[in-house]
């Protein structure tokens, strides 16, 4: 836009010059006096006064003149069509950005419209908005399967072990492991995201997954969901009796 305007007003100069200086107020000044004939008055005053039509805030002499008119006429067309292209421009951006978005997120306008139209408990809209804000936010992934499903089997394998492998390696159970056994564990790990104040799992709920901090805190509470018992943080994992089928103690676990 800086260059569109200093070419704009060499074009006005050179009008001004075609016309006459000070042949009537729309063009540059006499240049008799000493002040207009100075080269930098010359060239601000041009840049003004053409930063004046190409941003449409006009404040500028009437013309007088058909050249005159015609300049301002073709000045002000140009203006429009550079601020429609520089706006399209900044919606498909913004349009592309959002499209992005809601391939690797749930669509929070979408889910609030089925919520709303089904007349859902409003304590439980507000839930599901945190937790939607909180996936955007902290970029967290539900759906690593689905976006990585065109990738070969070999190379979802690659990506998934470059995610979560350090996060395995931080858990005591599987420090002793060797790396081959490791990459095959990685490649069972589902992401599950909760969001602030959400509970994992509840006194009595029959346990069939092992759960690994990746991120954030769990606090195990009692009963009535206030004193807590524990503090597991990243690295730390519980519910592996789930998995060897043996029934094991249930507390409450409530996410911070």
């Amino acid at each position: 836009m800086v260059a569109s305007i200093h070419w704009n007003a060499c074009a006005y100069f050179t009008l001004s010059r075609h016309i006459g200086f000070g042949r009537d107020p729309w063009v540059y000044p006499n240049i008799s006096d000493t002040n207009n004939a100075r080269l930098s008055r010359q060239y601000l005053y041009s840049f003004y006064f053409s930063t004046l039509i190409l941003s449409t805030i006009g404040n500028t002499p009437v013309p007088v003149r058909e050249e005159e008119y015609l300049f301002v006429m073709a000045d002000f067309l140009i203006a429009v069509l550079v601020f429609a292209s520089i706006v399209g421009s900044m919606e498909s951006i913004v349009s592309n950005l959002d499209q992005s978005g809601r391939s690797v997120f749930p669509d929070h306008q979408l889910i609030g419209d089925y919520l709303r139209s089904q007349r859902v408990d409003r304590k439980l809209q507000e839930r599901v908005t945190r937790w939607t804000q909180h996936l955007r936010l902290y970029k967290k992934l539900t759906n690593e399967r689905q976006v990585l499903q065109m990738l070969p089997d070999r190379l979802r394998a690659e990506v998934a072990v470059s995610v979560h492998l350090q996060t395995l390696r931080k858990v005591q159970l599987f420090q002793s492991c060797e790396l081959g056994m490791l990459q095959q564990l990685v490649l069972k790990l589902q992401p599950q995201v909760f969001s602030p104040g959400d509970y994992v799992c509840r006194k009595g709920d029959v346990g069939r997954e092992m759960y690994i901090i990746q991120d954030g805190r769990l606090a195990v509470v009692a009963d009535d969901g206030v004193t807590q018992f524990a503090i597991l943080e990243v690295g730390n994992y519980f519910g592996e009796i789930s998995i060897l089928n043996i029934a094991g103690n249930s507390l409450h676990v409530h996410n911070l």
